[in-house]
Parts: C-alpha cells; sequence; structure tokens
C-alpha cells in the first residue's frame, strides 16, 4: 500500500516541481505574471528569480527518478519533502512580515505543506522494514 502512495507522491511532486521548475526559469514573467508580480528585467533580478528554478527541475527529476527505481525511493521522497515544506514554511514566515498574500499564492501554500508532509510521512514507513507474514 505505501508503494502506491509513494508513487503518487511522488508523482504529484514531478509533476510540480517540473512545471513551476520550468516556468521559473524559462517564462518567469509569465508565472509571476499570473500573481500580479510585475520582474524587473534586470539581468540581476532575472538570475536571482531564475536560479531556485534549476533547483525545482532537480527536485523534478530525483521524483522521477524515485518513481522509476526503488531504490531511489526513500531519497526521492525525502527531497521531495524537504522542497515543498521549505516553500511553505517560507510563505507562513512571510505571514506575519509581509501581510496575505493572493489566494493562489496561500493555495501553494497549502498544497506545498500537505504534499510536503505526506511525503515526509512516505519516507519515514518506508525505512521501517514491511511486516513479514506468519
Amino acid at each position: 500500500m505505501h508503494g502506491l502512495s509513494a508513487k503518487i507522491a511522488l508523482a504529484l511532486s514531478a509533476l510540480t516541481f517540473l512545471v513551476i521548475g520550468a516556468l521559473v526559469v524559462f517564462a518567469p514573467d509569465f508565472l509571476f505574471g499570473l500573481n500580479r508580480i510585475v520582474l524587473d528585467p534586470s539581468a540581476a533580478m532575472m538570475s536571482e528569480i531564475r536560479a531556485p528554478g534549476v533547483l525545482l527541475l532537480l527536485g523534478g527529476a530525483l521524483a522521477v527518478g524515485g518513481l522509476l527505481s526503488r531504490a531511489f525511493e526513500r531519497s526521492a521522497l525525502l527531497v521531495s519533502a524537504g522542497l515543498l515544506l521549505s516553500y511553505g514554511m517560507g510563505r507562513l514566515i512571510s505571514l506575519p512580515l509581509d501581510g496575505m498574500p493572493p489566494a493562489s499564492l496561500a493555495i501553494a501554500a497549502a498544497v506545498e505543506l500537505g504534499l510536503g508532509a505526506w511525503c515526509t510521512v512516505l519516507s519515514v514507513l518506508s525505512e521501517r522494514p514491511a511486516l513479514q507474514p506468519g
């Protein structure tokens, strides 16, 4: 049962990381524009914007690796949990410091925290040996 749950969690993580990562790297104006954020087109700003996108693409590649190989599954779950929870926690820290973001970013925080927590639980469960029948 944990195997199917892990595959679903990794598939959702991979999809999230690959889509958002690709948009951050290759179409940041479009992605940020969805939340009414206008980016400064300076080289310095765009470098700072694109860099975490590549990290997300790497996370997506690792999640795909966990989908394809049982040997990488736990590592992929841990990386997914770390990335998702760090983004979600960053958004929570921003609330008292910066105020309420647009609804789409509040939803993103909920998804990041929920999926990150799920990946965490699955990674802990995957380290326990399976019960052997009789």
